[in-house]
């Protein structure tokens, strides 16, 4: 399990951090969302958030998730470009998926751009696998690959797929 590294922490997220939230979506993602789908999401049940702040006490990393029956769905995640590679978004990653492991989910969920190799291999390396593909899912056309984290089955090594 990922820790989170020292001199970050990582807490639940609130309707203070939206703002933060907001200008790192749209530093990060081509159709960010707007402020107001976090705002809306932090006020509801059945949500797991987590920001994580660095060092200068700003939000550089967040995951935002919630409840389908049972499956936890990974709506977005993201780690501000000046602080990747440091193992932020391994560890809000080990964070959902404890979460989901003390709700009893079956697995985890998420959808990615397959042009987003570096998230995706992220994902096959932590032991998600694609089991599926929806076409045109982003606004500009992009299909987006289904990947799933099955916790009813041991883990299996990391596979390489045709992401495509």
């Amino acid at each position: 399990m990922a820790a989170v590294p020292a001199g970050y922490l990582s807490r639940q997220a609130t309707t203070a951090d939206i703002p933060a939230v907001a200008r790192l979506e749209a530093d990060v993602f081509v159709d960010p969302w707007p402020s107001h789908l976090y705002l809306q999401e932090v006020e509801q049940p059945l949500r797991f958030q987590r920001v994580i702040v660095g060092p200068n006490g700003g939000v550089v990393a967040y995951l935002f998730a919630c409840w389908q029956v049972d499956e936890l769905h990974v709506l977005k995640v993201a780690t501000h470009p000046l602080f990747e590679g440091r193992g932020l978004g391994s560890a809000l990653m080990a964070e959902a998926r404890e979460e989901a492991v003390r709700g009893r989910a079956r697995g985890l969920f998420l959808e990615v751009r397959p042009s987003n190799r570096r998230a995706v291999k992220l994902y096959l390396h932590i032991g998600y696998r694609i089991i599926g593909r929806r076409p045109g899912y982003y606004t500009n056309g992009e299909d987006a690959l289904v990947m799933f984290y099955d916790l009813t089955r041991p883990a299996t090594a990391p596979t390489e797929p045709c992401i495509g």
